[in-house]
C-alpha cells in the first residue's frame, strides 16, 4: 500500500509515494517559477503549479506501476499564499507568495497598534507582511477595482482543491497561517475581517487537518488511482516538517537552516507570547506547533563568501577558513539582519551589525561571528518557544543545507548546551504529510514517530560559556537597535500630528 505525501513548496513540488510508515517506495519533483514583476513582489502562476502538482502525481504512480495501490493522497504547502478568485471560479490575481513584501507598511502599523496585538493573541500569526491579512488590506487600499470583483481569497492549496473538488475548503494548519483565523474558536476571527474589511463568507470553509476528500471518476483517471481515493486535507509545511523530525516530543525542537531558518516544537498546550515572538499554528485539533523563522541563514554565508572570500568558490572553503578562528571570533559579535527579520523581531527595518572589532580581527573572525550570529538569533527565537510553550527544551533536531556543515552542528550544541541530531531532511515535508494522512486514514493509531538521526553532536561545556557572553551582548545590541526604531517611530508621529 502506497500513500502519496504532496508538498507544494515554494520553488517545487515533491511527491513522496511511501507505506503508512513513511518508508519511501517512489519520489517526483518539478520546479516552477518565481515572478518578480516590481521591487519586493513575489508571485507564481497558480496554474503552472497546479500542472506541476499534476504531473509529479502522474509520476509517482507511474512508478509504483501497480505493484503498490495508492490508497491516499496527503497534502502539503507552504504558507501564506494568497490568490484572489472571481465569481466563476476564475483567478484574478496571481499567487502572492509570504516573500511578497508590498504590505510591508501595512504590517508594521498594525503590529504596533492595540489591535494588531489583539490579531496576534486571537491568532497566534505574527503581525507580518508575508501574511494574507496585511496582503488583502493592501489590496483594498492599492488596488481597489481588483478587490472588489474578488470573490474568494484562497491559497494555492484551496487552489488546488478548489479545481479537482469544486469547493473551496482550507485545512486549519494553513488557516492559522494566515492572520485570519482564530486559533481557540477554530473559526474566522471577528477582529481580523474588520481590519481588511471583508466578511467570512469571501474565505473557504475551514476543515481539520485529517479531512477527507474523495477522488471523483474523471479525477481519479487522470492520475491512474482508482475512484473514491481519499485525499487527506492535510497541513503546512513548516507543522508537517516538525511532525517528521520531531515527532510529538514537546522537549525536542525541530531546527532547519538552510537560506532562512527556523526552530519549532510541536506541544498540547501553550500559552500567548506577549512578546510576540513566535507563532502557533495547528497541527491537529489536540496539536500546535509553536515556533519562529529567521530570514537570515544560509543567506548571511553567501553574504561573507562573496564580500569576505570573493577568491574563494565553495562554501566549505570559507568555513574551513572561518575554523581557524576561536570560538566566540575573540570578542567579534554580529547581529545577522542582512535581509531584516521576521522572528523574533518581525521588523523588515532592522539591519546587520558588527561590533567589537579591533585592529587584529580580519575577515575570518567576522565570518565566524556572521555565522554564530545566525545561531544567537535560533537560540533567542527559542526563549520565546519555551516560554510560550510552557516547556524546556532539552534537544534540537537539526536539517538543511548548512548543517550538512559539521563545524556548523557544533556550533548549535555549544550555543544551545545539548544535544543535535542530525535529520535527512530530502522529504521531510512530504513525509510529514504522508504520517498526517496514514493517521487520517486510521491506518497508525498516532502521529508520535521515532526518528532516525544520522549523527550526533554533544555540546562543549568551556565553548558555552564563553558564546554565553557573545550572546549577551547580541542581545545587548538587538535592544539598543529597537530603541532607535521605536525614537524614528515617535518622532515620525509626532511630526505626522503637527501636519
Amino acid at each position: 500500500m502506497a500513500i502519496l505525501g504532496v508538498d507544494i513548496g515554494t520553488t517545487s513540488v515533491k511527491v513522496l509515494a511511501a507505506t503508512p510508515q513513511g518508508d519511501t517506495l517512489a519520489t517526483s519533483e518539478r520546479e516552477y517559477a518565481l515572478y518578480e514583476p516590481q521591487p519586493g513582489y513575489k508571485e507564481q502562476d497558480p496554474d503552472e503549479l497546479l500542472a506541476a502538482v499534476a504531473w509529479c502525481i502522474k509520476d509517482a504512480v507511474r512508478q509504483l506501476s501497480g505493484k503498490q495501490p495508492v490508497i491516499g493522497l496527503a497534502f502539503s504547502s507552504a504558507m501564506h499564499s494568497l490568490i484572489g478568485m472571481d465569481v466563476h471560479g476564475n483567478p484574478i490575481t496571481k499567487v502572492i507568495i509570504w516573500a511578497d513584501k508590498r504590505s510591508r507598511d501595512y504590517a508594521e502599523k498594525l503590529r504596533n497598534s492595540d489591535i494588531g496585538r489583539q490579531i496576534y493573541k486571537n491568532t497566534g500569526a505574527p503581525i507580518h507582511a508575508m501574511l494574507p491579512l496585511c496582503k488583502i488590506a493592501w489590496l483594498r487600499d492599492q488596488q481597489p477595482d481588483t478587490f472588489a470583483k474578488i470573490d474568494k481569497f484562497i491559497s494555492i492549496k484551496e487552489y488546488l482543491f478548489y479545481r479537482w473538488f469544486d469547493t473551496y475548503v482550507v485545512d486549519h494548519s494553513i488557516a492559522s497561517a494566515t492572520g485570519l483565523f482564530n486559533a481557540h474558536t477554530l473559526a474566522w476571527d471577528q477582529v481580523a475581517l474588520n481590519y481588511t474589511g471583508i466578511d467570512a463568507d469571501r474565505l473557504s470553509q475551514p476543515v481539520p487537518t485529517t479531512y477527507v476528500l474523495k477522488a471523483s471518476k474523471a479525477l481519479a483517471h487522470g492520475f491512474g488511482i482508482l475512484e473514491e481515493t481519499p485525499f487527506v486535507a492535510g497541513a503546512s509545511d513548516g507543522c508537517l516538517a516538525n511532525l517528521n523530525a520531531s515527532g510529538l516530543d514537546p522537549h525536542a525542537a525541530t531546527l532547519s537552516l538552510g537560506t532562512s531558518g527556523a526552530i519549532r516544537i510541536t506541544v498540547d498546550k501553550f500559552d500567548h507570547d506577549p512578546q510576540m515572538r513566535v507563532f502557533n499554528y495547528i497541527l491537529t485539533d489536540k496539536y500546535r506547533v509553536i515556533g519562529g523563522p529567521t530570514n537570515n541563514g544560509g543567506n548571511v554565508l553567501e553574504w561573507v563568501k562573496e564580500k569576505l572570500y570573493p577568491d574563494l568558490t565553495e562554501y566549505a572553503q570559507v568555513l574551513e577558513k572561518i575554523k581557524t578562528v576561536p570560538v566566540g571570533a575573540e570578542g567579534v559579535v554580529c547581529v545577522p539582519y542582512f535581509s531584516g527579520e521576521r522572528a523574533p523581531l518581525w521588523d523588515a527595518r532592522v539591519v546587520g551589525e558588527f561590533y567589537g572589532i579591533q585592529s587584529h580581527h580580519g575577515r575570518d573572525h567576522l565570518g565566524r561571528a556572521a555565522v554564530e550570529g545566525v545561531i544567537f538569533n535560533l537560540y533567542n527565537i527559542s526563549q520565546g518557544l519555551q516560554s510560550a510553550a510552557l516547556t524546556e527544551i532539552k534537544r534540537i533536531q537539526a536539517d538543511g543545507g548548512m548543517t550538512r556543515s559539521d563545524l556548523v552542528v557544533q556550533m548549535i550544541a555549544d550555543v544551545f548546551n545539548m544535544p543535535v541530531h542530525l535529520s535527512d531532511s530530502s522529504h521531510g515535508t512530504d513525509r510529514g504529510a504522508v504520517l498526517l494522512g496514514a493517521f487520517a486514514l486510521r491506518l497508525t493509531h498516532s502521529l508520535d514517530t521515532k526518528t532516525e538521526s544520522s549523527k550526533t553532536f554533544h555540546p562543549d561545556t568551556a565553548h558555552h560559556q564563553i558564546l554565553q557572553k557573545n550572546y549577551q551582548q547580541f542581545i545587548r545590541f538587538i535592544h539598543e537597535q529597537q530603541l532607535d526604531l521605536e525614537k524614528e517611530d515617535k518622532s515620525y508621529e509626532s511630526a505626522s500630528s503637527r501636519k
